[in-house]
């Protein structure tokens, strides 16, 4: 079972042709471990796993497997829109050391048939530890606990990722799971509450570009001072409300340029602030970051 603790979806630096930035990785892994993470998921969905290169997929793992260095446990995104294009990244992600994490397919609508069929397949044979990811605005289905206490049952699966607070409770309540099964909440407007409640695993992108600040929240709930944990989540979640109000992506690239991981975190379509074009936008993730104590002010 996953230790408690929270869990970074890593952001994913590519330079302009969409080719994996090794260096600036590295430098985004050591900065979550160094600031507490008990886990980190790459290529997830602010990971961007539906915008990576496929000749870029393997090489991003390897390099993640490298700068983890079997610190913390790596999860990886290896969802696709097909049985055997999942099935095909299932086949890299054998030779690394990591656990696969899988939504439901996200391009076509499906009933619980197919989407059972789809997990299903992923755990048939031997192979990696498999996670579900119920991620229904991406994969445009819910996953329920009935389908949780199905899939649970298959030797493979070792846990769900879900932003779902009446599922996450469901699940921790449940006498059916068996014991290596893990379930982690991702929906971080909700975590005060669900620490509170005695959740104690927490994964988010957020995290991200808030290593300092996280591991800040993180300490304080495992000393049990609630109060200081709930004020730097606080912190993230204005600052979070502050970028999305700019554009996510260009504004999570400049966050990720502000602490030292140079490239592009965001799809290729999307615009990147230029701190000297866009001085004003950029100003203002600088100025968020500054105000969730992410970073100082300039001397």
């Amino acid at each position: 079972m996953l230790k408690e603790g929270f869990y970074c979806a890593l952001g994913t630096p590519l330079d302009q042709r969409g080719e994996l930035l090794s260096g600036s990785l590295k430098k985004h892994v050591d900065g979550q471990i160094e600031n507490g993470a008990s886990g980190l998921l790459l290529m997830g969905t602010m990971g961007m796993l539906g915008c990576i290169r496929d000749d870029q997929y393997e090489p991003i793992v390897a390099q993640g497997v490298r700068a983890v260095a079997g610190r913390v446990p790596l999860l990886v995104g290896a969802a696709d829109n097909s049985i055997a294009r999942m099935k095909a990244r299932l086949k890299v992600l054998e030779k690394y050391p990591v656990a696969a994490v899988l939504t439901a397919p996200y391009y076509f609508g499906m009933d619980r048939g197919g989407m059972m069929r789809y997990f299903k397949a992923a755990a048939e044979g031997d192979g990696n530890d498999l996670y579900l990811y119920d991620h229904p605005f991406t994969a445009r289905r819910k996953i329920e606990l009935e389908d949780v206490l199905e899939l649970a049952a298959l030797p493979r699966y070792k846990g769900i990722k879900t932003g779902d607070a009446v599922l996450i409770r469901k699940l921790h309540e449940s006498k059916e799971l068996k014991a290596d099964f893990t379930p982690i909440f991702s929906n971080s407007d909700l975590f005060s509450m669900a620490k509170a409640f005695g959740i104690h695993r927490t994964l988010d992108g957020i995290y991200a570009c808030f290593p300092k600040t996280t591991g800040e929240m993180q300490r304080a709930w495992d000393r049990g001072d609630m109060a200081a944990g709930n004020a730097a989540v606080n912190r993230i979640m204005k600052a979070r409300d502050g970028m999305i109000a700019l554009g996510i992506w260009p504004a999570f690239t400049a966050a990720m340029n502000l602490l030292g991981y140079e490239g592009s975190f965001g799809p290729d379509y999307e615009r990147v602030f230029d701190p000297d074009k866009d001085a004003a936008q950029f100003g203002t993730v600088r100025r968020l970051m500054e105000e969730a104590g992410e970073i100082g002010k300039p001397a």
